[in-house]
């Protein structure tokens, strides 16, 4: 299943967070709300699956960018017709959902009664949308620009102080694309075209937090434990003193972590401190089996942790 780079990174975090440290609860909270809205995603792209669009389309799932100013848009969805263009923001946010449109306050209620503020997601799709029109005339193209807020949980209540704005649940999405069908009519914009300017803009934006490195945990961890206890080396194997589950490829997991949370060069001392081995030879060794690229010379010498470091186990 797909995984944003934001919620492939807070996952890493968490599992190497001290527990102990101050901003581990918003962090894991953090993560918990990727998940919910990595599922709100899916839910979406499978009720597009299902949708006859009755003429050329396309859409970009998780579109990214940067505009001229250097900020960053990331778009859920991004649906383009000849007759339209939707910006497309999912929520996955559960209880009874409120707005204050003088003061554009996105609010919910939870079933214990507690009202929480979230960003308002109208500005966020609006500001998207402003974004996509300047692009559009700039490329002198003219296509209707709109956008929709979708809920993707099915138990969520929109409350009456959202009638008459862009939201909607995601059951309702095939009659709002009917509608805009209806409302909308053909242009002569050349699809292809505009797809391919859109290509060239994109790109996948990284997600980084500057923790410092004393305040992660060391150690390949067992993930069969929920990465709660350290593994140890012994004859290639890394073993867990507590599920006491055996394995070669822990280790890929940990470089992962390593690359994603401190960086993607390491040296031998650095992986001895972080895997937990004294001896240096014991580590050339690990080293040479896993087949880093080496750079440098005499006290300089670094390894790169390759990109694709996880696919490499099952080598």
């Amino acid at each position: 299943m797909y995984r944003t780079e934001k919620l492939v990174y807070l996952e890493a975090l968490i599992s190497r967070l001290k527990v102990d440290d101050e901003e581990f609860s918003s962090y894991q909270q953090a993560y918990y709300r990727s998940q919910a809205g990595l599922a709100g995603e899916l839910k979406m792209q499978r009720t597009l699956a299902d949708y006859h669009f009755p003429g050329p389309y396309k859409i970009f799932y998780n579109f990214e960018c940067i505009n001229e100013k250097g900020f960053s848009h990331q778009i859920d969805a991004l649906i383009i017709t000849t007759r339209f263009l939707l910006v497309v923001e999912v929520k996955q946010i559960s209880g009874t959902l409120f707005y204050k449109p003088a003061f554009h306050e996105f609010a919910r209620q939870t079933e214990e009664g507690v009202i929480e503020n979230f960003k308002n997601p109208f500005d966020q799709a609006y500001r998207h949308q402003l974004y996509i029109s300047y692009l559009l005339s700039k490329w002198g193209i003219s296509l209707p620009v709109l956008y929709i807020v979708i809920n993707a949980n099915i138990r969520t209540k929109l409350d009456s102080s959202l009638n008459g704005y862009p939201i909607i649940h995601l059951s309702g999405l095939p009659n709002f694309l009917e509608k805009l069908y209806e409302t909308n009519g053909e242009s002569t914009v050349n699809l292809m075209d505009l797809e391919r300017k859109l290509v060239s803009i994109s790109r996948r934006l990284p997600y980084s937090k500057n923790v410092e490195r004393d305040r992660l945990r060391n150690g390949v961890l067992c993930q069969n434990c929920d990465f709660h206890h350290v593994m140890y080396y012994h004859h290639g194997l890394w073993i867990c003193p507590h599920c006491g589950v055996k394995s070669k490829e822990a280790i890929f997991l940990a470089l992962h972590q390593y690359r994603l949370l401190i960086g993607d060069r390491i040296t031998n001392r650095e992986l001895r401190k972080f895997v937990g081995i004294d001896c240096k030879a014991v580590t050339s060794k690990l080293l040479k089996r896993l087949k880093f690229e080496q750079f440098g010379k005499g006290r300089g010498v670094y390894h790169l942790i390759p990109e694709d470091i996880l696919e490499r186990k099952n080598e």
